[in-house]
């Protein structure tokens, strides 16, 4: 099987381990650093400002993909003009829960889309149309594996990862649990900001990785931990852990009547400890990345629908969206707003997708076009949403009093009964602030319940 990608997968796994593959990579010579080290393309290409038919005549000779495989389309910009692309076009979207309201515009661009279990209902419903659940993760192993060099395992449990209480907000108060192990006389860490070689050599002295996800997926600190001969402890309730490890044999569950119960249990028989750390450490090396990528072929092997009949507009204006929250430059994301507008000068999506391309390139200095831009959707439509919110947004950052309640006034009318077409836009502040995350999540539970409302809700606070 022949695949292009823009993630260098080498990352993961060696590409002599990905047998039955012929992999091709590209992007941005020095885009991609991973913990620390580089790891370079096969095809140097900026997918921001180039296209489909660009990429494909920088391909090496005589290589024609079986498919094209796009990672994390809210962080690395798609190709302009991928509908030209004759080679299914498989796409890989990991954390939609802080990103849904810049993704959900994609669905004219892939074949098929490839998420995590909780993930595959939700996408169906934005109108992907064929969903598939395949896991993403695996273990970097030129960083994860036993160090002779490591030292003993002086600590009993810890955790490194993301403490960010917006993001991790379930997760913060089992931090503040583990870290309570303490008190019982157990050697308890939890900590963040380390990778790479470091990363590795912490989870070696770890006799207990603990670990809890956010969506309910096998994310990366479940493959890491084992492969650093560390036992896994994994969140019960977990959607998927049962598919790759076998509890109570090469991975260890708790839940919220049992954490402590379940940490002092292991220390106490430290034989059994051992032995399940060490079955997962065997099993682990059955998911690496390079069979995962493997299993694909078998993953695709039933047949679907194929890529959705899109507009231009459709394709264009999705992909300036999802560029919001990617590597991006401000001028390219501007460039391809602009390209969204000229086709649809009187759609407030466009103005106010252009707008917020204005503000993440200038800055305060876009102030007065976006606030231009906003005015001019919302004057367009009465029941558009996103732009009022937008302009209550600036409203309040300028400190205007007036200014504030004539914009809010305007918010409270339109949402008071939404449709999803009137909702249909991304919002200040942009990124991963916790406002924003709280309009992720009450999207995604919109969506699921089938109700805009709770949507809109979240829009006019």
């Amino acid at each position: 099987m022949r695949i292009l990608c823009n993630l260098p997968l080498e990352c993961f796994d060696e590409r002599a381990a990905m047998r039955g593959i012929e992999l091709v990579t590209f992007g941005p010579p020095l885009r991609m650093m991973v913990d620390g080290v580089h790891f370079p393309f096969d095809v140097a290409f900026d997918p921001s400002t180039g296209s489909w038919d660009e990429l494909a005549a920088a391909l090496p000779d005589g290589f024609v993909p079986d498919l094209v495989l796009l990672y994390w389309p809210d962080q690395e910009p798609l190709p302009a003009g991928l509908e030209h692309c004759p080679h299914p076009i498989v796409g890989v979207i990991s954390d939609y829960n802080l990103s849904l309201p810049y993704v959900a515009g994609l669905w004219p661009f892939f074949d098929v889309l490839l998420c995590d279990r909780a993930g595959v209902d939700l996408f169906r419903r934005l109108t992907f149309p064929d969903v598939r659940y395949w896991n993403q993760y695996a273990h970097k192993r030129p960083f994860h594996q036993l160090l002779p060099n490591a030292g003993p395992r002086d600590l009993d449990i810890g955790f490194v990862g993301n403490l960010n209480p917006s993001v991790q907000r379930e997760r913060a108060a089992w931090v503040e649990r583990l870290r309570h192990l303490q008190d019982l006389g157990i050697a308890a860490d939890a900590r963040s900001g380390i990778c790479g070689e470091a990363y590795g050599q912490y989870l070696n002295r770890c006799k207990i990785g603990w670990n809890r996800s956010i969506r309910g997926e096998m994310n990366l600190r479940a493959f890491e931990v084992p492969a650093c001969g560390a036992l896994l402890m994994m969140e019960r309730e977990n959607l998927e852990v049962a598919d790759f490890f076998v509890p109570g044999e090469e991975c260890v569950l708790y839940d919220a009547t049992d954490l402590e119960t379940v940490v002092q249990d292991l220390l106490a028989n430290p034989t059994r400890l051992r032995r399940i750390a060490a079955a997962g450490h065997r099993r682990v090396q059955d998911h690496r990345l390079s069979r995962r990528i493997g299993q694909l072929e078998a993953v695709l092997t039933r047949p679907g629908p194929g890529r959705p009949v899109s507009t231009e507009l459709d394709r264009v204006l999705g992909r300036a969206t999802a560029m919001l929250t990617s590597w991006a430059e401000g001028k390219t994301i501007v460039a391809a707003a602009l390209a969204a507008h000229h086709l649809a000068p009187k759609d407030p999506r466009t103005l106010n997708l252009l707008a917020l391309a204005t503000l993440r390139w200038r800055g305060n200095d876009g102030g007065e076009a976006a606030w231009r831009l906003w005015h001019q959707a919302i004057s367009l439509d009465p029941t558009y949403l996103p732009a009022a919110t937008n302009l209550a947004a600036l409203a309040l950052a300028a400190g205007d009093s007036r200014l504030q309640r004539a914009a809010q006034h305007e918010v409270t009318r339109r949402a008071a009964a939404p449709t999803w077409a009137a909702l249909d836009g991304p919002t200040l502040p942009l990124g991963y602030a916790e406002r924003a995350i709280d309009r992720s999540l009450a999207l995604q539970a919109a969506v699921r319940a089938g109700e805009p409302q709770l949507f809109a809700g979240a829009l006019a606070h």
